[in-house]
């Protein structure tokens, strides 16, 4: 018996794969597209390798963990699956299709799981017959590297079936952290404000380099405008419009102009040879800059941070789960509420404030933010 199905055999579906085998599940893969199929063996094999030459893992193993792999273009060999993944493209019409199609296949108890990291996780549901056993399980890439998965919970998923897919995750060597069904969940939601004010503040006039130098001084392991370059700016772009789309327009999640041009112009990052920073130069542009700046961290995380007590404030997640949740899947040095605690709420609220005051209601303070402020002055 199988203990766990991907569909979609993409970056993703590959990573979950592998993940799974590794922790010692059997696993299926499944794409209607041989050469798909061809790709994601071909992504796991070179993983692998690279395991086995770092001394990670020993032949014997490579070769265990591959023989509990099975990759097939036949949805049927889901059938057995106790947790079927859906990972194949951001498209709602195509998820809800594959939905369909699984409840056709799969077992009464069959847990169905997404790993939608930008639909909403009750649409995608709208379409089985029984959408009380479809939940979220957004992974983050690389997946084989990355501890956390947020557990999505729809409005209408049965709790049983939230904590039968957490056991399926904690299998595997992940750490489930549970949110409700709202865009961006908790990391690609509170994480927005790491870019869209680094490019504010290039929009600005600001120098790429320094701003940069000033994020990783605050000890962020990249720079905001590296890090985008590092995810090509076409994606980091349509996550920034879904977003921005998915609040109705406020203000705070308005995507960059700069950013839309430079995607138009081409200029996508790594994957194109030259985003902010020019990669076709022996240094890339990665190490350049002058003194990290203190007013740059600071409105930067001061941002974050607001967003991270808005998400708490809806019932997203808790305090401690939004902290965990941007250190395992953001690589955050703090959570928000972590620093919160060390810059001090009041000084975190007047870099909003005077934000406000010169630039608008894109920085208008949560109004739980404001309450721990006067209270931390009590």
């Amino acid at each position: 018996m199988v203990d766990i199905a991907v569909v979609g055999a993409g970056t993703m579906g590959a990573g979950i794969v592998e993940s799974a085998a590794l922790a010692g599940l059997s696993a299926v893969m499944v794409d209607i597209r041989e050469d798909a199929l061809e790709r994601g063996r071909q992504t796991i094999g070179r993983d692998l390798e690279r395991r086995v030459k770092r001394g990670r893992l020993s032949e014997e193993e490579r070769g265990e963990v591959l023989g509990r792999i099975t990759a097939t273009t036949s949805l049927e060999d889901c059938a057995g699956a106790p947790l079927v993944i859906e990972a194949v493209v951001e498209d709602m019409e195509i998820k809800r299709r594959v939905f369909a199609d699984l409840e056709d296949v799969v077992g009464d108890e069959a847990v169905l799981a997404t790993n939608t990291s930008s639909l909403s996780v009750a649409g995608i549901a709208a379409a089985a017959e029984r959408p009380e056993r479809v939940v979220g399980l957004h992974f983050f890439n690389p997946v084989p590297a990355m501890r956390l998965v947020e557990v999505v919970t729809g409005p209408s998923t049965d709790l049983a079936v939230v904590g039968r897919a957490e056991e399926v995750v904690e299998r595997i060597g992940k750490t489930p952290i549970r949110v409700s069904d709202t865009p961006g969940f908790i990391v690609n939601r509170v994480a927005r404000p790491f870019y869209l004010e680094a490019f504010r503040l290039v929009e600005a006039g600001g120098e790429p380099e320094q701003i940069d130098a000033a994020i990783r001084g605050a000890g962020f392991r990249m720079g905001p405008l590296q890090l985008a370059d590092l995810i090509g700016h076409d994606v980091n772009l349509a996550v920034s419009e879904s977003l921005f789309e998915r609040y109705y327009y406020q203000p705070r999640f308005r995507p960059s102009h700069l950013q839309r041009s430079m995607v138009e112009a081409g200029l996508l990052g790594r994957k194109s040879g030259r985003g902010f920073y020019d990669y076709g130069t022996e240094g890339e542009g990665q190490e350049a800059g002058t003194e990290s700046s203190e007013d740059v961290a600071l409105r930067v995380i001061s941002c974050i941070v607001n967003e991270a007590f808005l998400t708490l404030s809806e019932g997203v997640a808790t305090a401690e789960d939004i902290d965990e949740a941007m250190k395992l899947g953001a690589n955050y040095p703090r959570g928000p509420f972590e620093w919160t605690e060390e810059i001090g709420a009041g000084r975190i609220l007047a870099t909003l404030d005077s934000l406000r005051t010169a630039h608008g209601d894109a920085y208008i303070a949560a109004p739980s933010l404001r309450e721990r402020a006067a209270g931390a002055e009590l």
